[in-house]
């Protein structure tokens, strides 16, 4: 079991996805501790809970339920690139922190995966499901298919916080928008909008409801989304 006392090992810059600010070592704990405390306010996060942290990198977040926390029940952190993993495995991973890779497909990080969905996960299993810009490096084919997924995975009082790209008056699904954001898009799926009416009608097919809306406010402008089962 993890205690706080313990060396934190923290990952090499090149490592941490996520933008610019997550390469200071401070900001990097830091945010991970604060997204803790949020899914402990907005999805009821505890020592008991089963979270899983997809598209997790190289861990920030188990950084931050090990640093506020100490330990949860279950961390489970779920990636498709294997470098990341090996190295959370390597240095995060322990009684009630784990990881696993799956190669399945995604244009912009795993473009020769499995065309199979997965994440990971066994169906009502998960209480607290966390994908931190996952959705903003995503197809509209793919999006309403996860959401499906995150539906089965949850427990019946479970919730989902998921950051995406979404605005109002705009085209339903676009892939790197020209003159939107922060930053230059460049690449597949480098910045993936949806009109915000596009991405919630996913959400309601998926038969998940809106519990919080936060816009604007997370890396590079992605919206805070809290979801739970219908």
């Amino acid at each position: 079991m993890f205690k706080k006392k313990t060396p934190l090992v923290l990952p090499p810059g090149k490592f941490r996805m996520g933008g610019a600010h997550f390469k200071d070592d401070t900001a990097f704990i830091a945010t991970a501790v604060n997204d803790v405390k949020r899914l402990a306010d907005y999805c009821g996060l505890t020592t008991a809970s089963s979270l899983l942290d997809w598209g997790c990198g190289v861990g920030r977040l188990a950084v931050g339920v090990r640093e506020h926390f100490g330990h949860i029940r279950d961390y489970h952190g779920v990636d498709v690139q294997p470098e990341l993993i090996s190295w959370a495995d390597k240095n995060l991973a322990g009684p009630g922190f784990r990881f696993t890779y799956v190669d399945v497909s995604n244009e912009r990080y795993n473009p020769d995966g499995s065309p199979e969905r997965t994440v990971a996960s066994d169906p009502g299993s998960v209480d607290v499901f966390y994908a931190y810009s996952v959705f903003s490096h995503m197809n509209d084919v793919d999006t309403p298919a996860y959401l499906k997924l995150i539906e089965q995975a949850l427990s019946p009082g479970g919730r989902a916080m998921v950051t995406c790209f979404v605005e109002e008056d705009v085209a339903g699904w676009e892939e790197n928008p020209a003159g939107y954001g922060p930053l230059d898009w460049q690449g597949r799926l480098h910045c993936t909008r949806f009109a915000r009416e596009h991405f919630e009608n996913h959400v309601n097919a998926a038969r998940l409801a809106v519990d919080r809306f936060e816009y604007g406010q997370e890396t590079d402008g992605q919206s805070l989304y809290v979801l739970r089962k219908r």
